[in-house]
């Protein structure tokens, strides 16, 4: 089985410069809040009342996802994303084993620097009729010296953790949509290589800030998909990403219909969407010559029902 560590080079967290415990940082230093206030001062100027805007026409697959600040000692260590996974009654946070904790990070003169936070800081939405109304949840990586996140206990190199949220707390709070086993691509359904796919996250945490929405970004099935690249539960995307994304999930894009493996055509009524995998990084140039070939890895979904039935 091969080393996730080594197969991977990590691209997950970006460094933040400036925190806010009101508001999560932003690539241009300003707060949200600050920028929110900003545009909506802006629409009011050039269309009337901000009111008159675009509420809730959304898709509601974007409520799935969330933008990861790292935490530790109350300041902002760093980025990533995730996504909601339910399963039953309980509800999970879905992000990399590395975004949780990175005991192989280096810094930008390749010396050690640990990655590890206390906490993560979401941002959800708080209103399903407006979405520029929003809330900060701060989720506890450790009860004491007990790690609350779970890994795959079969297979701990996979880069995938899970954390158990508050399921009754937060549907209180927030307005969020989870995946479940029932959003994974049924098994007679095919991903034909060069197949188009896409990425769903916070590329450098950058994201549109004023109605707190991610960014969306094409990829392509670049490796047998069902078949354990080099034997490890992952299969490659061919797509450009940037740090900040490792967490996001991969999915498909909509379609009328799916062939299945025996040739049938199944008609599909209105917008689905399967999940496939958790991105987690890019392949090493260690293993490419020094050359970067613009490849990424998803984890396979599947794995993710299994970390959540060890809760």
């Amino acid at each position: 089985m091969l080393k996730s560590w080594l197969f991977l080079t990590i691209v997950c967290m970006v460094g933040v410069v400036a925190s806010s415990a009101s508001a999560a940082p932003t690539p241009s230093g300003k707060s949200s809040d600050d920028i929110i206030q900003e545009n909506d001062k802006w629409i009011q100027q050039n269309f009337g009342s901000s009111s008159d805007g675009p509420k809730s026409v959304i898709n509601p697959i974007v409520l799935t996802v969330s933008l990861i600040v790292q935490i530790k000692n109350n300041a902002a260590i760093g980025s990533a994303s995730g996504f909601f996974y339910g399963r039953g009654e309980d509800l999970f946070l879905v992000t990399n084993q590395h975004v949780m904790r990175d005991d192989q990070a280096r810094d930008d003169k390749g010396n050690s620097a640990p990655i590890i936070p206390d906490l993560l800081r979401l941002r959800l939405h708080t209103d399903a009729n407006d979405v520029r109304k929003v809330g900060e949840l701060d989720v506890p990586l450790y009860k004491g010296k007990d790690r609350l996140w779970k890994i795959h206990s079969d297979s701990p190199m996979a880069d995938v953790a899970l954390l158990k949220l508050d399921s009754a707390a937060i549907k209180k709070r927030f307005v969020v949509k989870a995946w479940s086993k029932e959003s994974f691509l049924p098994k007679n359904y095919p991903m034909a290589p060069g197949e188009d796919v896409f990425v769903m996250g916070y590329p450098l945490a950058f994201h549109d800030v004023v109605f707190n929405l991610p960014i969306f970004r094409n990829a392509m099935i670049a490796s047998m998909y069902r078949v354990s690249f080099r034997g490890a539960p992952l299969f490659l995307i061919d797509a450009n990403l940037h740090p900040g994304t490792s967490g996001s999930p991969v999915i498909t894009k909509p379609k009328s219909a799916w062939v299945d493996d025996q040739g049938n055509t199944n008609l599909v009524t209105g917008t689905v969407y399967y999940l496939l995998g958790v991105h987690s990084g890019t392949v090493s140039k260690d293993l490419t010559g020094g050359q970067n070939i613009g490849l990424g890895a998803a984890w396979y979904a599947e794995i993710i029902e299994d970390i959540a039935s060890e809760f």
